[in-house]
Order: structure tokens, then C-alpha cells, then sequence
């Protein structure tokens, strides 16, 4: 099968097409048939580090396809049928799908769109509902609300009954307003941690790179609570509650991805798809240079 990755790291065209076997499903895993990628930060960091790589690595998590082979202990599901999948070597044409991490794709939904739902979507409801713990009545600040996290974090925190603010760039305040944010505070004309001093029971800070913790302190109510993809926790005397956003098996994948595509079939979420490009290496070094500059909506490469 075809597989696409480097064996250096580097800028996007160290990318190189492969010919490589079939993996073979274990008993709990589904052999899928890759239709749509979505590609995300994570694998532009990766692919841009440093030194030598000793064998091809094929990169890529986010893989929509149809099952071509089933594991002896994974009957729940049949060979035809489209499945959403958080794997690994997504960048092939087969992947191997766990089954505490695939859902099926419920009619209605494109590959396209499923496959831009399903890092972003894993971050965000995660994030909502288990580290910050958001509840029905509770005002809730989002930071990079029209980003890939964010804009899912506002319509999830919505959805269950949080009053929404919204923290982005202005020219997206009617994109942040549509999806649910009931008040939207552009940082490029105005400083929110001004606007908005201790009005959060809940910040999620899911701006690249966890930026501006201190101003997170400050919008956050005495008592309330920072869930941040931060690293370092804040140095404040502050009473509050940092939590910060990581990848977790408290709550599994295939929970936090069922949960996410029963609200995009319910009409209840809705992803920004911003570019689709070709299965091929053109694709893919493309798709990386589009991840390397400012863009507007999820990056799928479509078989």
C-alpha cells in the first residue's frame, strides 16, 4: 500500500512517498480503508524537529474510512461500514483502528467532515466536560474560540447550558456568535483580561501554546476554575483550580468521539473545513505548508 512520510525532519518537502505492507488487525482492532485524513499541528511539530530519523516515519492520527477487515473480537462492527478512527500511521492507505478509539459515522456526516472533527473534537470535549467540568448556568470563557478547539469548546459548552463568551480576533466575531457564544471579546481591540476581570467560573485556554496564562488568572473568579493547554500552572495567591488539558484515559477516546459526532448529526456542532487536498505527496507537503502559515479552517487530505 502507499504510505507518505520522511525520514529526516525538516521543512514540508521532506515528505516522500513509500510502498509498504498491509498491517494486519489483532483481535480487538478493525482494518480500515483510509478515505479522508485531517491533519493537525501536532504532526507539523513533529515533522519540522530536529536530527536523523533511522527508518520512515508515517505520521497522522485523524483517519475516516471504510472497514476492510474485522479482528475476531471487534464484531460490533462490519465490513463496509464508514468508521471515524484516532489512530497512528494515519498517512496510508490502511490503518489499524483500536476499538476503544473508532466510532461509526452516522448517515449525513462526509468523511471530509468527520475527519476535522476528530483531534480537534477529542481536545474540546474532553477539555468541556472532564478537565474543566463545565455546568448548565456557569459562564464560561474561551479563549481561541474560532480556532480548530476552541469553536468546538464553545458549541459543546453550549449545548449544555453554559453562557459563552468568546475571546478571538475581531473579523471572527460573527463565525464565535453563530455557533453559540452569547458574547465575544476581540483581543485585537481591546485587552480581555481587562473586559472581562473575574467574570469566568470556568477559562479554557486552548490559544496555541497555552499563551497568556496570567491574563487567564485574571478573568477567572476567585474559586473557578483554568483549564489550559499550558504546561506550567500560574504563580498567583489567587484562590483557584488550574487544570491542565492532556491527552487522557479517564475518558476514553471512543467516548469523547461519540459523543462529539452525536451532536454534529444532531445539527448541534459544525466544523470549519478550510482546505481539501489530494492522497498523494503533492497533498501532503502542501497541506503541511498550509499548517506552517496562518489558515483558515481544518487541513483533509481526500483519497
Amino acid at each position: 500500500m502507499k504510505a507518505y512520510g520522511y525520514e529526516q525532519h525538516g521543512a514540508p518537502d521532506v515528505f516522500q512517498e513509500y510502498e509498504v505492507a498491509d498491517p494486519t488487525p489483532a483481535t480487538n482492532q478493525l482494518l480500515v480503508r483510509t478515505i479522508a485524513i485531517g491533519l493537525n499541528n501536532r504532526e507539523r511539530a513533529e515533522r519540522a524537529g530536529m536530527g536523523q530519523l533511522g527508518s520512515p516515519l508515517i505520521p497522522g492520527r485523524d483517519v475516516v474510512g471504510e472497514v476492510a477487515k474485522v479482528g475476531a473480537n471487534a464484531s460490533a462492527f462490519a465490513v463496509g461500514e464508514l468508521v471515524m478512527t484516532h489512530t497512528e500511521q494515519g498517512y496510508a492507505e490502511y490503518v489499524l483502528a483500536d476499538l476503544d478509539a473508532t466510532v461509526q459515522v452516522p448517515d449525513g456526516i462526509t468523511p471530509t467532515r468527520a475527519a476535522g472533527l476528530i483531534t480537534p473534537g477529542l481536545t474540546a470535549y474532553k477539555a468541556v466536560k472532564y478537565f474543566a467540568d463545565v455546568k448548565s448556568g456557569e459562564t464560561v470563557i474561551i479563549k481561541g474560540a474560532s480556532g480548530g478547539v476552541g469553536s468546538l469548546a464553545v458549541q459543546i459548552a453550549t449545548d449544555l447550558g453554559a453562557n459563552v463568551i468568546g475571546i478571538a480576533s475581531s473579523h471572527n466575531e460573527d463565525f464565535v456568535k453563530s455557533i453559540g457564544a452569547t458574547r465575544f471579546v476581540a483581543y485585537d481591540q481591546s485587552d480581555p483580561a481587562t473586559v472581562l476581570a473575574d467574570q469566568g467560573d470556568v477559562v479554557i485556554n486552548s490559544a496555541m501554546n497555552g499563551a497568556g496564562t496570567d491574563d487567564d488568572v485574571r478573568m477567572v473568579k476567585p474559586n473557578g476554575t483554568i483549564a489550559s493547554v499550558a504546561h506550567n500552572s500560574p504563580m498567583t495567591t489567587k484562590p483557584i483550580k488550574f487544570v491542565h488539558i492532556h491527552p487522557t484515559n479517564a475518558m476514553t477516546d471512543r467516548e469523547a468521539l461519540q459523543a462529539v459526532v452525536d451532536l454534529m448529526r444532531d445539527g448541534k456542532l459544525t466544523v470549519n473545513i478550510g482546505y481539501t487536498l489530494p492522497f498523494s505527496r503533492d497533498g501532503f507537503v502542501k497541506g503541511h505548508q498550509l499548517l506552517e502559515e496562518k489558515h483558515d479552517g481544518r487541513v483533509i487530505i481526500v483519497k
